[in-house]
């Protein structure tokens, strides 16, 4: 089966997909392995969210320089590992790989158009949340405690962030659904960036 590629140059050219099945074994990661590898990525970023609270605990100011960086990481984190190893951490561990339908590495634009959807969403909700830093009063925000800073600036989220909210899940469980009734199990991002998620075995 082929399908179209656009390339910078305005051409199209047609790349062969893998087969569904190699050697006996399922050639496409399908959900619980994705599921591990989100599980282990988010196990391994847990430190890096625990450093940004408590630098978040320091100042308004720090709060808002927390809450740009921590989104800049995360989305580092994700378009550097896909684009320069394929997998991201939680990828390695379960043995699974990104790759061009073909097999062959992803590039940069691959990677970032992966990960352009969740990213858009992830600063708007920075955005929302730079919003209620603004507003809020610094003296009460560093008189509570994590939980009870996170609880005070729900007063000030703009009344928008219930629609970013919904969006969320709705792409979420999209990409779920999406995944789950195609063959090359192929979420939505992977549409997007013309992308697959293979047992690492069989990248080329």
């Amino acid at each position: 089966m082929e399908f179209p590629s656009i390339h910078k140059d305005g051409l199209s050219v047609y790349s062969e997909f893998l087969p569904i099945h190699k050697d006996g074994s399922p050639v496409y990661a399908g959900f619980w392995k994705r599921f591990g590898a989100l599980l282990v990525d988010n196990f391994v970023l847990i430190p890096v969210g625990v450093i940004f609270i408590l630098i978040e605990g320091k100042s308004i100011w720090s709060a808002i320089v927390a809450t740009v960086a921590f989104t800049v990481f995360y989305a580092a984190y994700n378009i550097y590992f896909h684009y320069r190893y394929g997998a991201t951490l939680g990828k390695m561990a379960t043995d699974i790989k990104v790759t061009r339908p073909d097999g062959s590495p992803i590039g940069i634009k691959q990677a970032f158009l992966r990960s352009s959807v969740e990213c858009g969403l992830l600063i708007t909700e920075m955005v929302a949340r730079l919003i209620a830093l603004s507003n809020a009063d610094a003296e009460q925000y560093l008189s509570e405690d994590w939980v009870g800073r996170e609880e005070y600036l729900l007063a000030f989220i703009p009344a928008w962030h219930g629609a970013v909210e919904t969006i969320y899940w709705l792409w979420t469980w999209s990409e779920v659904v999406f995944l789950l009734f195609n063959e090359r199990k192929r979420a939505l991002h992977d549409l997007i960036a013309e992308t697959v998620v293979v047992q690492k075995r069989f990248a080329k």
